[in-house]
């Protein structure tokens, strides 16, 4: 009740605030993710039957069965699951995953003429999954980092998540693993295994360019001998160290923790003097994309 009172910002003001300034930037971010994926997908996967799984994964197993244009089997498919999230979580939910139910598949069908332009025919197929899945984990992560979403299976994946007790990242576990698995009957274990390392490429690809890469680490430390460790890090590596006071869950026991964030260089330089002027210390250490609020830059 008391933070109910005291809280005089609306959170949910602020973010509409955000969405709304920032919609022009994120809708052309998603235009171009989508158009990114549909040219990977028509130069690299569907000529070759490697699975992507998801909605155009599906898509590419139905169509050696039924013998339609690849980017009308993607459209009913995103159809399909357009109409169950309008169903199950509501208009404002069916709205969000609208424009990428409608566009992508139309983005498909539109960028399928390069392949009339394009011949790979006498390249190495591992070649052409690395940089097919490179191009298309840069697609997919500029339309994460828009905000927007997709729609089919990536609906299928939010859906099931916030209906059931299953995570959305469990959930496309699954459903990759099933169609791999179909995959080894439809085009054999050698497109599956080509598959599996267009998923794992393309997957660490579209993390990175969402979160970016990792230049500095953050070690939080526990040690003996707190005073000295800090004194290596502001005097010897110049960077500021965060005191904060802890317990030991187990012994009870007042401890100072050590927080700092240094650039990933310096990384084994810390680590290795920690050990030498506390063997016992505990630390653990992470990976920082973003930095905050310091009145120093690490670059």
């Amino acid at each position: 009740m008391i933070l109910k009172k005291e809280r005089k910002i609306s959170v949910d003001k602020i973010v509409k605030r955000i969405n709304n300034r920032n919609y022009g930037k994120n809708l052309f971010l998603f235009v171009m993710g989508m158009l990114i994926c549909s040219i990977a997908i028509n130069i690299f996967f569907n000529p070759n039957n490697i699975i992507l799984c998801g909605t155009t994964g599906l898509a590419t197993l139905l169509n050696n069965y039924i013998n339609i244009d690849f980017s009308l089997m993607v459209f009913v498919i995103y159809s399909v699951i357009l109409v169950l999230s309008f169903g199950i979580c509501g208009i404002y939910y069916g709205k969000r995953i609208f424009l990428g139910s409608i566009f992508f598949p139309i983005f498909i069908k539109a960028t399928s003429i390069i392949r009339k332009v394009i011949l790979l025919d006498n390249i190495s197929l591992l070649f052409l999954v690395i940089i097919g899945s490179a191009l298309y984990g840069i697609g997919y992560g500029i339309i994460k980092k828009s905000g927007f979403c997709m729609g089919g299976f990536e609906a299928l994946y939010e859906i099931i998540d916030k209906k059931t007790k299953f995570s959305y990242e469990k959930v496309r576990m699954i459903c990759n693993i099933f169609m791999l698995f179909i995959c080894v009957f439809v085009f054999g274990i050698d497109k599956m295994i080509y598959s599996t390392i267009a998923l794992y490429i393309y997957l660490t690809v579209s993390d990175r360019i969402m979160i970016g890469i990792s230049r500095n680490k953050a070690f939080y430390i526990i040690t003996k001998n707190p005073l000295d460790v800090k004194e290596y890090i502001t005097n010897n590596l110049k960077y500021t160290v965060t005191i904060v006071n802890a317990r030991g869950g187990y012994s009870d026991k007042k401890k100072k923790m050590l927080l700092c964030v240094i650039p990933t260089v310096d990384y084994i330089k810390l680590k290795e003097v920690i050990k030498k002027i506390d063997s016992s210390a505990f630390f653990l250490v992470t990976d920082t994309y973003e930095i905050v609020g310091l009145n120093k830059t690490i670059n």
